[in-house]
């Protein structure tokens, strides 16, 4: 291509941008707003145009088209959330009250559009740097398009048929058509260039978190009831107002200021905001795994690494329920990959790594945490290595010389330290978490005879402590409550007795019982594919970093700073399970989930050298094992076969079912009390804990949200949820872990008068 035909390329694709957010701009300010056109005028304008335009800025920053269009989305998410915050900001300091407005926010994401195309066309000049897409037969990805497209629609119906109270069984289907994809790009992976590669892997992404997010016809989750809550305020605001509410939860504009915009300008309710959109844009996640292990190996390994990172099961069963840590993953995978793309200049892409950390402290609390944590923990190991001249030699010959090199420096780390501490300081007030959290730690780390129990998911590092039975939790959280006050004193609490609810399981199908008349156990043949999972995924880890230390001859080429930043991760991890404070309040699983943009490559790598001795065999059984932890991890195989406890993405049952799922009984005795208590403005109302966090989003004072025996008060109105009415369960979150137990309703029936009653929901006065 010729100078002067670059530059009219640049011109035309600036122009055509420019001219399309205009457009789209004029759609928002018109009277006759249809909404399809709104829908998709809303969605260019905040991330369809600022994305396109990022990207174009990104081929400074990356060496790669994938990069630089996973760069531009996420360039774009963080002007999104800056550009709302601006106008929140500014608007009052001329007398607008309600600052959120589709005007202001549409003509300010223009503006935004407008000043990103001038920084791009200074960074790029008049002959930009343009890669245009090569033609790919039709034939070659049409297995990949007719796949991920059968893998949406039949995972959006799955859910659909549940919410509807049909079986699971198309949800089971879309597992098996979300796990063939990946497959199928292994297998032919010579035929599939890396962006057909990652459309596939977005599009089997985005199928499994969608299995998860789509369940209920209402908000489901555990923390995304309180992101929502607190989604709802800034909206019907029409403003964010930390200083009313000054609460962490708060201070998360990936879940206020973001979806606040988004409602406005897109005109989707806030419903579609959290079960949708957001899930879609972390289904980018996953990709940007791969593209960071693609600029370290082959193709067909960096698939691996992706499968290795959807299969773990935070990503579909508890990512879906954390919409700010969804925005905060995708921004922290792009800034890794900035981070391991040694091809590009350092400098670009320090800045873009500096930037998308901000955009993280931005989005959620305990992922910059975690990551200052991780980002230190690896400078340190980074400092051990270089004054260990074999470990240094042996790490630069694994990567280009440019790739030796630091890439996180202190100034890096400080900023981004630095960042946290205003945001959270002075800027929102909201440091008081993480001070007692330090505090806990502290006392744990200099008073290790006193510790208290951590979280039970420590059990699942091969160097964490065995598990705290239930009933032990149940014994502590009982004596935790003792001293508490107001509680019923009567003879019937005497006989209030609570015990552990015992573990419901699936019943054995057709193939399950066959396998059972053989003679061997299901049952035990879940628990064991799960622990081995479990185990398998550090296993394969410590030797694909050992690996990399030992290994002389080998395709893998990770840089010093990837190296260091598994290091940093991996210590991270350890920390936590040394310091049981810490795993409860951020979740070793969660911090995992985080470290595997640094694992995911040494894993997938590591599975290879575990192999190494099936010699070229070796690539198509690592294949097949990862396929295996993806159908077992995800409850494709223990559901195939029962003798398992139900998991909400596949059956209307289980202990996520029973504590998120919010059922139309509950709604209607919610919307019964509510009528109620505002008669009675005096009375309080006690529930159980899950319950209370269905409630939050839907009455003004919810009350206390504990009902154990000897917490229920004599003057208060006690409301029973669906799972307690059913199956006198309750459950409740003590020192990171669920804990459910069977409730005694004589003692209600006893000392209280039913004063409201449906077939899933009971008031008790």
């Amino acid at each position: 291509m010729t100078a002067l035909a670059r530059a009219a390329t640049g011109l035309s694709q600036r122009a055509a941008v420019l001219l399309s957010v205009l457009v789209a701009c004029a759609v928002e300010l018109s009277p006759w707003r249809p909404a399809v056109l709104v829908t998709v005028a809303g969605l260019w304008l905040v991330f369809g145009a600022p994305a396109c335009i990022c990207g174009r800025i990104s081929a400074r920053v990356v060496s790669t088209r994938e990069g630089r269009w996973l760069l531009g989305l996420g360039f774009a998410v963080v002007t999104a959330i800056v550009t709302t915050l601006l106008v929140n900001t500014v608007l009052p300091w001329f007398g607008v009250s309600r600052p959120l407005t589709t005007v202001s926010l549409a003509v300010s994401q223009t503006l935004a559009a407008i000043l990103l195309t001038a920084v791009e066309r200074r960074l790029n000049g008049r002959s930009p740097v343009v890669r245009l897409p090569r033609w790919v037969p039709v034939g070659a990805v049409a297995p990949v398009a007719v796949l991920g497209s059968l893998s949406l629609v039949v995972a959006v119906a799955g859910a659909i048929r549940l919410n509807n109270g049909f079986s699971g069984t198309t949800s089971l289907v879309a597992l098996f058509l979300i796990a063939a994809l990946p497959g199928l790009m292994v297998v032919r992976v010579r035929h599939y260039g890396d962006g057909v590669i990652a459309c596939g892997i977005l599009c089997a992404a985005a199928a499994l978190l969608l299995l998860t997010s789509l369940r209920g016809w209402y908000i489901t989750g555990h923390d995304i009831q309180r992101e929502f809550l607190f989604f709802q305020r800034t909206s019907d605001n029409g403003r964010w107002d930390i200083a009313g509410y000054p609460d962490a939860y708060n201070a998360c504009l990936s879940i206020t200021l973001l979806p606040a915009a988004l409602t406005r300008l897109t005109a989707l309710p806030g419903t579609a905001i959290f079960k949708v959109v957001l899930p879609v844009l972390f289904a980018a996640a996953p990709v940007a795994v791969y593209r960071t292990t693609r600029n370290l190996t082959s193709k067909r390994v960096s698939v691996l690494a992706a499968i290795y990172f959807v299969a773990f099961p935070t990503f579909f069963t508890d990512m879906p329920f954390l919409g700010r840590q969804e925005i905060a993953f995708l921004l922290l995978g792009c800034a890794v990959l900035a981070l391991s793309d040694h091809a590009a200049p350092r400098r670009a892409r320090r800045i873009a790594f500096t930037v998308l950390s901000v955009g993280v402290v931005l989005s959620h609390y305990s992922t910059t945490y975690v990551l200052i944590g991780v980002l230190v923990l690896g400078k340190l190991a980074g400092g051990v290595i270089r004054l260990t001249p074999p470990l240094r030699r042996r790490l630069a010959t694994r990567a280009p010389k440019e790739a030796a090199a630091d890439f996180v420096t202190w100034p890096l780390i400080a900023i981004a330290i630095l960042s946290a501490a205003l945001w959270t300081g002075p800027v929102t007030n909201t440091w008081q978490q993480v001070a007692r959290t330090a505090v806990a730690a502290t006392h744990d780390l200099l008073s290790p005879g006193r510790v208290e129990r951590g979280s039970s998911d420590t059990s699942y590092s091969i160097f964490g402590s065995a598990p705290v039975s239930p009933q032990q939790r149940l014994r502590d959280y009982a004596d935790s409550i003792r001293g508490r006050n107001g509680g019923e004193s009567s003879a019937a609490l005497q006989q209030a007795g609570t015990r552990i609810a015992p573990t419901d399981t699936l019943p054995l199908t057709a193939a399950g019982s066959a396998l059972d008349r053989a003679g061997i156990d299901v049952s035990g043949a879940n628990n064991l594919l799960k622990t081995v999972c479990a185990d398998g995924l550090q296993l394969l880890l410590l030797i694909g970093l050992a690996g990399t230390l030992i290994a002389t001859v080998t395709r893998f080429r990770p840089t010093h700073d990837m190296f260091v930043l598994a290091a940093g991760s991996l210590a991270a991890l350890a920390a936590e399970t040394a310091l049981p404070q810490l795993s409860v309040d951020y979740g070793i699983l969660r911090t995992f989930q985080q470290g595997l943009f640094g694992f995911a490559p040494f894993i997938a790598m590591g599975s290879v050298w575990a192999l190494s001795w099936l010699n070229r065999w070796r690539l198509p059984a690592a294949t097949a094992m990862a396929m295996l932890f993806f159908l077992g991890l995800t409850g494709a195989l223990p559901r195939l076969f029962g003798g398992y406890p139900a998991q909400l993405h596949l059956d209307n049952a289980g202990q996520y079912y029973d504590i998120y799922y919010v059922h139309p009984q509950e709604r209607a005795g919610i919307t019964w009390l509510e009528q109620h208590v505002r008669d009675v403005a005096t009375e309080q109302v006690q529930t159980d804990q899950y319950t209370f966090s269905r409630l939050q989003t839907l009455i003004d004072d919810a009350g206390v949200d504990d009902i154990y025996p000897t917490l229920v008060r004599p003057d208060s109105f006690v409301f029973l949820g669906y799972s307690t009415v059913r199956r006198d369960r309750v459950t409740v979150s003590y020192r990171g872990d669920l804990v459910t137990y069977l409730y005694p309703l004589t003692f209600l029936d006893t000392t209280k008068d039913k004063v409201y009653s449906s077939n899933g929901t009971s008031v008790y006065r």
